[in-house]
């Protein structure tokens, strides 16, 4: 997902300081010839939605369908403004499918994965069976943690998925950038799908009782509560960035980073943890979440990130083999 330019690093050609290694570059786009990265990424998200579709609707599960909705229309509603109102970045023209007018347009695909990574990281969630507001941000933490792979891929690769002007791009980690993606991006993520899950859960048995067109209506409502939310949330961060030098979006999302991770380990420790029988894995769940670290981590090392930065590399395996461990776990 994009990120907001804050601090120019480039000159006025956006061209990158002297010294700094190719591999920190975004890749030229393409000519249009063949497959490139962009559109394997966006063909490989409407497969997984797909997939993930099938799973919902073969299951009858109607709660999780919702939250898909709310998702999907919060991704959809905040990327579209944010382009618009921001003006200081935009999306690849050369994704398939995209909707608004260029050059504020935002590939369908978008809105729909985060749609299904909600879904699926709710369930990772559920499953550790923890209160309401512990189980939404832990959903938050694991699509975050992908995350922080899958950007730093995602502003390189053909060009960027997408792009702004005057932002060199470097593999330098400070507290105004994590390798070029501000850390009030990563931070977001943190408002936007636990405020969602959590409402969602707080609103089940509820909704539960309700006609089927009222029960849509309720999931459109979470989505809107949701942009609402994520807008309110962003714009405190943003002031309180503004007046601590940009300190505070890199520090807050640490402390809740780890915190969540904490939680996670001395809940799974608590309890006991071991793989469940192969027989009861949750196999679209695991595709979904495999597909999406398996094309992060194809990435980084096809920019030459992995070898460039082998702790990050090393950590977006760990992070991988952990998230797909909490997905089988009994």
């Amino acid at each position: 997902m994009p990120t907001y330019p804050e601090r120019g690093t480039s000159d006025s050609h956006g061209e990158e300081p002297a010294g700094t290694a190719c591999l920190c570059s975004p890749e030229s786009g393409g000519d249009g010839s063949g497959m490139n990265w962009i559109n394997a990424f966006e063909l490989l998200c409407y497969a997984i939605t797909a997939m993930f579709l099938w799973d919902v609707i073969r299951e009858k599960n109607r709660e999780e369908l919702w939250l898909f909705i709310s998702a999907a229309i919060a991704g959809f509603a905040l990327e579209l403004l944010a382009v618009r109102v921001t003006d200081i970045y935009h999306y690849s023209p050369d994704f398939y499918i995209s909707i608004g007018f260029k050059p504020y347009q935002f590939p369908f695909f978008g809105g729909l994965m985060w749609g299904g990574l909600t879904v699926y990281g709710s369930r990772i969630a559920r499953q550790l069976k923890l209160n309401d507001f512990m189980t939404a941000l832990v959903t938050g933490w694991l699509i975050v943690t992908m995350d922080i792979l899958l950007d730093v891929a995602a502003i390189r690769l053909d060009g960027g998925f997408w792009v702004w002007d005057g932002r060199a791009i470097t593999l330098d980690i400070t507290h105004h950038m994590f390798m070029s993606v501000i850390w009030v991006n990563f931070l977001g993520y943190m408002f936007e799908t636990p405020a969602m899950v959590f409402i969602s859960l707080k609103t089940a048995a509820k909704r539960d009782r309700m006609p089927v067109w009222k029960q849509l209506l309720a999931a459109i409502g979470i989505g809107v509560c949701g942009i609402a939310f994520v807008g309110a949330a962003s714009g405190l961060s943003l002031l309180l960035n503004a007046v601590t030098d940009e300190w505070f979006a890199c520090i807050a999302f640490v402390l809740l980073w780890c915190f969540v991770l904490v939680m996670i380990f001395r809940h799974c420790i608590g309890v006991g943890s071991r793989i469940a029988p192969a027989r009861n894995w949750d196999v679209p769940m695991l595709i979904y979440w495999a597909a999406m670290y398996g094309f992060s981590i194809a990435a980084l090392v096809h920019l030459g990130i992995a070898s460039a930065v082998p702790v990050y590399f090393l950590f977006g395996i760990v992070m991988c083999a952990g998230t797909l461990f909490l997905a089988v776990r009994e």
